[in-house]
C-alpha cells in the first residue's frame, strides 16, 4: 500500500472510494467542515484507489470521475487536504488491524476520529464493522458510523447503471457533473468503450472557452485526439448520436 499525503495534526477523515462523488457525499463533505472548525480538528478525506473492488472484479467499475478530477472537486468543495492510499491486491488481504498499523507508519500521524459508512470495512478480518470499532478503541480513536448508507448505495447503483448505457444527462443529477478526466499523454483512460460527445476544458468543472468534440474510446484508451495547449481536461456529455468522429 502506498499512501500520498500531506499531513497535519488533530486530523479527522472519512474515508471512502468517493467515485462517484454524489450530492449526498457534498453535504456530508459540509457537515465535516463545519464539525472539523467547531472542534479545532483538521478535516481530511482518505480515498481507496484504484477502487479495490475492480482488484476483486477485473475493472468491472469504470471511472466517473478520476483521480485528478476527485482531487479538484475536493479543492472546489473546500477541502484541501487528501491521503490518497493506493491499493494493490495484495492489500486485500490485511484485516483492520494490519490496514491501521500500515497506514499510520506511512503518514505518520495521529488521527482523532474516523468517519465510515455502516456498511464499510478495512480490510478483510472476518469481523468487518466490529474489527474496525475494537481497533478504533484501542487506539483512542473516536468512530462516528454514518447512518442512512442505505441511500448512497441506491444513488450509486443508480449512477453506475445510467453510466455504462451513456445516459449521463441522468447521472449528472445524481453528481451535479458529467464524467471528467485529466488527459496524459498516453490518452489512457479507465472508462467503457464506445463514441462520446465531449468537451474539452481548461478547467474541469468550468466551460469557459470550452472546445466540442467526439470521443472514441477503445480498450481504455482515447483515440484520434490531439492534444490542445492549456486544455487537459475531457468531458463527457453522453454518448454520441452518430459514429463521425472530430479530430482536433
Amino acid at each position: 500500500m502506498k499512501v500520498h499525503k500531506n499531513i497535519n495534526d488533530n486530523i479527522i477523515a472519512i474515508a471512502g472510494t468517493w467515485d462517484p462523488v454524489l450530492l449526498r457525499h457534498k453535504a456530508l463533505f459540509k457537515q465535516l467542515l463545519s464539525y472539523s472548525k467547531k472542534k479545532g480538528l483538521n478535516p481530511y478525506i482518505i480515498i481507496f484507489y484504484p477502487n479495490p473492488a475492480n482488484l476483486i472484479h477485473d475493472q468491472r467499475y469504470k471511472d466517473y470521475f478520476d483521480l485528478d478530477a476527485r482531487l479538484e472537486l475536493f479543492k472546489r468543495l473546500g477541502i484541501n487536504n487528501v491521503i490518497v492510499l493506493e491499493f494493490d491486491r495484495g492489500d486485500l488481504e490485511m484485516a483492520a488491524a494490519d490496514f491501521l498499523n500500515e497506514l499510520f507508519a506511512a503518514a505518520g500521524f495521529t488521527l482523532n476520529e474516523l468517519w465510515i459508512g455502516e456498511n464499510q470495512s478495512f480490510g478483510t478480518g472476518p469481523e468487518g464493522l466490529f474489527s474496525i470499532r475494537r481497533e478504533c478503541a484501542n487506539r483512542h480513536i473516536k468512530l462516528r458510523i454514518l447512518k442512512n448508507s442505505f441511500l448512497v448505495n441506491l444513488d450509486k447503483e443508480s449512477v453506475y447503471q445510467n453510466f455504462k448505457e451513456g445516459r449521463f444527462d441522468l447521472t449528472a443529477s445524481f453528481t451535479g457533473y458529467f464524467p471528467t478526466y485529466k488527459l496524459h499523454r498516453d490518452l489512457k483512460i479507465n472508462m467503457y468503450d464506445g463514441i462520446y460527445d465531449a468537451r474539452l476544458r481548461i478547467h474541469p468543472f468550468q466551460k469557459t472557452r470550452e472546445i466540442a468534440l467526439t470521443a472514441t474510446i477503445m480498450n481504455s484508451k482515447l483515440e484520434g485526439i490531439e492534444m490542445v495547449d492549456g486544455y487537459n481536461w475531457l468531458v463527457l456529455l453522453g454518448k454520441a448520436s452518430d459514429g463521425v468522429r472530430i479530430l482536433l
